[in-house]
């Protein structure tokens, strides 16, 4: 009987591992379940212009060559008004609402109202540049937090009103650019301008200061 017993008990013993071990594997197919579903459905990699020597790319991680692309793109396509300020300017503001954070979006259309206000649109044309030797280095990105950078735009400005030459400057602008959780269908760059972080300034032609490295 003791031979008897000890196979009864060994089996009980074993069924009850399986049961112990058919709990854990439920459990771990629970958080696996849990854990896809609540993974992100899209993943968005930041690739640097420049791949001849590779790159290694965490997720999220945005490259400061990406951030002065995206910041010139933008900005120069906002100050492009290639026939009249008081039409182009207006449908530019809109047509890169999701590259604007809400309140530079806002800011931007109370800009738009002063100027129209004070007569500074119709009739006017605006191009803006890159000042030759000015262009990307990493000394023009600068990190304010995890997701937010001041980008230093250096821009040739001219406006010409009725073909006549009003402006001409070249200007220094600090853009604050800042990580942007949108629909990718309409801002697949994950980035938003969020206006100016301090006043744009005039550049001296024989000024250095704007030329960083």
């Amino acid at each position: 009987m003791s031979q008897y017993n000890n196979l009864v008990h060994a089996k009980e013993h074993t069924i009850k591992l399986m049961s112990y071990g058919l709990v854990g594997l439920t459990l771990m197919l629970c958080l696996t379940v849990v854990g896809w579903m609540q993974a992100p459905r899209q993943i968005t990699l930041h690739y640097p212009p420049d791949l001849s020597a590779g790159a290694s790319q965490s997720v999220g991680e945005i490259p400061k060559a990406n951030l002065y692309s995206f910041a010139f793109y933008i900005f120069q396509q906002l100050n492009r008004w290639p026939t009249d300020g008081r039409d182009d300017y207006f449908d530019r503001i809109h047509s890169l609402k999701n590259y604007l954070t809400p309140a530079c979006f806002t800011e931007r259309l109370e800009d738009y109202q002063l100027r129209k206000d004070n007569n500074e649109l119709s009739g006017r044309a605006r191009a803006v540049w890159e000042i030759p030797g000015r262009g990307f280095s990493f000394g023009r990105v600068k990190s304010t937090s995890r997701k937010s950078w001041v980008v230093g735009l250096d821009f040739h400005v001219q406006e010409t009103f009725r073909g006549e030459k009003v402006k001409d400057r070249l200007i220094h602008f600090p853009l604050k650019v800042v990580s942007y959780e949108v629909d990718p269908q309409l801002n697949p760059w994950g980035l938003a301008i969020d206006c100016y972080a301090s006043n744009p300034r005039v550049i001296e032609v024989n000024d250095e200061g704007g030329k960083t490295s």
